[in-house]
């Protein structure tokens, strides 16, 4: 019987790592570059036969590239980890309406922006609202992820609900109960994908 190699323990495990570290990578180019942009005023030009008040610096063009390849590295974590591992899914919008309304606040505070303060407020409130309902619906889900890197599915609280990206059964045939080192192997690649991530941001930028 051929196996298919996207059901491979190692497939899972290796498109959650690169799924989390790519996002966490573009995430920190772009907050990066939007604080930059935000400490010259908010608004900058490149080329153009018009004279130019303020000049975008020169790694602007990561901007538009690191929210493309984000969105590619959430539909890395849905078609190939498949649910496993801390759902990239679940934490992807939060982590950048939350961070970018942070850099809005952050420009009100400095510059008393009242339009920082308004859009930092909305994008805040529109990361954490669908956060809420998602760790609502099952902590667990939220960290750990539903599947094994097996493919089996964790066996969860009667009281867990459907999320906003995904409807199973609860107890479908063949769950089980997930044990420390499932935890450990979810959560350690991801924290593990985040740092290499943010310092790679860093040290880019």
């Amino acid at each position: 019987m051929k196996v298919s190699w996207r059901t491979l323990p190692l497939t899972r495990i290796v498109a959650s790592f690169l799924s989390w570290f790519l996002f966490v990578l573009c995430f920190g180019l772009l907050f990066q570059i939007f604080m930059v942009v935000m400490a010259l005023g908010g608004t900058c030009a490149s080329g153009g036969p018009f004279e130019i008040a303020v000049e975008c610096p020169d790694n602007t063009w990561l901007a538009p590239v690191s929210i493309w390849v984000g969105l590619g590295a959430v539909a890395l974590s849905y078609f190939l980890a498949q649910g496993f591992g801390t759902p990239l899914t679940t934490w992807a919008w939060p982590v950048l309406f939350v961070g970018l309304g942070g850099a809005f606040l952050a420009s009100w505070v400095l510059r008393q922006d009242i339009i920082g303060l308004v859009i930092g407020v909305l994008f805040v409130g529109m990361g954490l609202i669908p956060l809420v309902i998602q760790l609502r619906a099952s902590p667990q889900r939220a960290v750990l992820g539903q599947f094994a890197a097996e493919g089996l599915q964790f066996v969860e609280s009667d009281r867990a609900r459907p999320g906003l990206m995904r409807r199973s059964a609860k107890k479908p045939d063949g769950v089980i109960i997930p044990t420390a080192a499932h935890w450990v192997l979810s959560i350690g690649i991801t924290t593990i994908a985040v740092l290499a991530g943010l310092l790679t941001a860093a040290a880019w930028v």
